[in-house]
């Protein structure tokens, strides 16, 4: 299975859930600790202690430092050894790897790559704008993050894993415009809302227009709009975190505006979207588990296969640093326009 690249910002925890204790995480498969000093700042650091290779996320916060659990060994956040309890003084450079980690809109995020981040993390839209609601759902998917950002961008298959809660199974043709560019597959569709799901029938104004994009950003994020109109507008933000080649922590920030009447369609709309969820949960995991019974994938992709291949496409193609000039040759960016039936 395809890997996204390294050099960029991936999630490896929420905020909440890095307090007085480390917190052991994988990222890209990099066992990675993580840990507050005394003044809240997080740190990352390669969870494996220099001297007989224990976990350091089975240790400790102490005095500003990270403590392993067998010998006491101490590690600043730079990742250097200041402290051996068995020797008077540490001698000469000892440490493991320290990773970039910052923290932003309630998760921390840390830099696994071999350069330095040139940029901060993208933001989530519209989280915490007055006028806007939020909620977050973190799950762990048993397939590789491809697999993820594909079926969270797909939609023919809503239409089977999701029947009747999310599109029915009458298809229909639908026009889509796809533009690639060297970091972004964008899809746009000319869609009429249904009224025979449940989601459109909670949530969808009735007699609206709907103005439905769904666009793949690298590394790993995939955005889903529903816009009817400037007060009536549902965010999908989902974040994948590729722990290995068959397993994802998904990390989905889902903002809406609903003018006069947020708390009731958060009622509906935040049950409904795990229950959902669920169900992309369960057929990933078949998938993986098929594919492995298969001995690996042998994929047929067709046209209505609008992001999966250009995803791999993406990961495959190098691309310079953000901080070089952007690169804007006619040529780099792909557009299409579709018909697809879902």
């Amino acid at each position: 299975m395809s890997q996204p690249p390294s050099e960029h910002w991936y999630i490896a925890a929420r905020s909440r859930d890095l307090r007085r204790r480390p917190v052991a995480a994988t990222v890209l498969g990099a066992p990675v600790v993580l840990f507050r000093n005394g003044d809240g700042r997080v740190s990352a650091l390669a969870d494996r202690c220099a001297h007989r290779n224990l976990a350091l996320s089975r240790g400790r916060v102490v005095e500003n430092a990270l403590e392993c659990a067998y010998h006491g060994w101490r590690y600043d956040g730079r990742g250097a050894c200041t402290l051996i309890p068995s020797l008077a003084e540490v001698p000469g450079r000892i440490g493991v790897p320290a990773y970039p980690a910052v923290e932003a809109d309630g998760f921390v995020w840390i830099f696994v790559g071999q350069t330095r981040p040139s940029s901060a993390p993208r933001p989530f839209p519209h989280r915490g704008e007055p006028g806007w609601t939020t909620f977050v759902m973190k799950n762990r998917f048993e397939a590789g993050a491809l697999a993820c950002l594909e079926n969270f961008l797909d939609c023919p298959h809503t239409a089977y894993v999701h029947q009747g809660w999310f599109r029915s199974a009458r298809a229909r043709d639908v026009p889509a415009r796809v533009t690639c560019t060297a970091d972004e597959v964008r899809v746009e569709f000319d869609e009429r809302p249904e009224r025979d799901s449940i989601v459109a029938r909670l949530l969808f104004p009735k007699g609206s227009t709907l103005q439905h994009t769904d666009r793949f950003l690298m590394p790993t994020t995939s955005r889903v709009d529903y816009r009817f109109g400037p007060d009536w507008h549902f965010i999908v933000t989902s974040q994948c975190t590729p722990v290995s080649d068959e397993v994802t922590d998904v990390y989905t920030v889902v903002s809406f505006r609903a003018r006069g009447r947020a708390t009731l369609v958060r009622l509906y709309f935040e049950p409904l979207s795990r229950r959902i969820i669920r169900q992309d949960l369960d057929v990933l995991k078949a998938q993986t588990e098929d594919i492995r019974r298969f001995g690996g994938p042998r994929f047929t992709s067709v046209a209505s296969d609008l992001v999966g291949p250009r995803i791999a496409r993406l990961w495959r193609e190098p691309r310079p640093p953000a901080s070089d000039p952007p690169r804007v040759a006619p040529a780099e960016v792909e557009t299409r326009e579709v018909v697809i039936r879902y």
